[in-house]
């Protein structure tokens, strides 16, 4: 039996749920499968099934003829040159290719953190024998500017599992995960604090980043004594509150100014929840205007506000049909053969 190991040693709160549907799409697909993961991950997997190895040694005599890796950082260095050692094939989920110096330029003080994520991946991919690109704009980018990598690229999505959940009361518009100029953090406050007065919208922020100098405004504050503003900060949050979250709202924001692909679109898929959109990234390849979310053309009350109510008028065909691209993109069960063909391909 063929041993796959999922690795992702530096760790990731917004990965948990890749992590956990590859070890199920791995195992339905009949593979020997492992996790060996950063230990910070623990306290997000409550149910952790199979083998889970936390340190190095113990991963490497599991000896598996694939591993694939999530997440860059440094720590994959070392489990590069441990695995390279024992043959183990590596294959690396390339998770946002780069973009171009001028993309990298748009957000104060991420330059520097950029390139060095930028070198990692390029020296990762050198010693990978396959690199994974979850959508095609990603391939694109790949091809412009990783022309090594995406030689040996193979196209497979995000995927997850289903964790839907029905019959909740839909409340909120929300921001959920990543906090920052990427994810078009302010411009979704200042449409928060713009419909203090000329709206009854209710929203939900839901972040590990802590946000409390974001929200000193007494905008935010009066909408957070009067209920119209809830948020969950400053910590991971598991899958399950997560979950939660989504299922809670109206609709998302991904109203974004960088960005490859989103974890958070295909998590609001899953729980039927439409996003807010910018024309960005992989989002086109995913969203259709009035099918499953709406698309923003600009940052303005005006254009935020329609699109919500583009969505609202017609929560109930919207909702349905997030359901339908997430089981046709995202779902593993569903890319389970396209997976067994990427291995053969792999292996040779």
């Amino acid at each position: 039996m063929l041993k796959i190991m999922v690795c992702s040693v530096h760790f990731g709160a917004g990965h948990t749920a890749h992590l956990s549907a590859y070890q199920k799409m791995l195992k339905e697909c009949g593979f020997d499968v492992a996790l060996y993961l950063s230990d910070q991950y623990m306290k997000l997997f409550h149910n952790m099934q199979g083998q889970v190895f936390f340190n190095l040694q113990d991963a490497v005599a599991f000896h598996p003829d694939i591993i694939l890796i999530w997440n860059t950082g440094f720590e994959n260095i070392n489990v590069i040159k441990a695995f390279k050692k024992i043959h183990s094939l590596i294959v690396y989920v390339l998770h946002e290719p780069f973009m171009g110096i001028t993309n990298l330029a748009k957000e104060k003080g991420y330059i520097l953190k950029g390139t060095a994520a930028m070198l990692l991946n390029y020296w990762i991919c050198m010693k990978s024998d396959k690199v994974i690109l979850c959508s095609h704009y990603a391939e694109q980018n790949c091809k412009k500017y990783m022309c090594n990598a995406y030689k040996k690229s193979v196209l497979f999505p995000l995927i997850y599992s289903d964790e839907i959940l029905k019959n909740y009361d839909r409340k909120y518009f929300s921001k959920i995960g990543g906090f920052g100029f990427a994810h078009g953090s302010e411009q979704f406050l200042a449409f928060v604090k713009n419909s203090y007065k000329r709206n009854n919208i209710s929203f939900q922020i839901v972040t590990r980043a802590n946000i409390d100098d974001r929200l000193k405004h007494p905008i935010f504050q009066k909408m957070i004594k009067m209920g119209r503003l809830i948020v969950q900060q400053g910590r991971p949050l598991t899958e399950e509150e997560m979950n939660h979250a989504y299922r809670i709202s109206i609709c998302t924001w991904n109203g974004y100014l960088r960005s490859t692909q989103s974890g958070v679109l295909a998590n609001s898929f899953m729980q039927g929840t439409p996003v807010v959109a910018t024309h960005l990234g992989s989002f086109d390849e995913y969203v259709k205007d009035g099918y499953n979310g709406a698309f923003i053309d600009n940052f303005t009350y005006e254009s935020i506000f329609h699109a919500y109510q583009q969505i609202v008028s017609n929560i109930d065909a919207i909702s349905s049909n997030c359901r339908d691209t997430f089981l046709n993109n995202f779902y593993y069960k569903n890319q389970e053969e396209r997976f067994k063909d990427i291995v053969k391909e792999i292996i040779g």
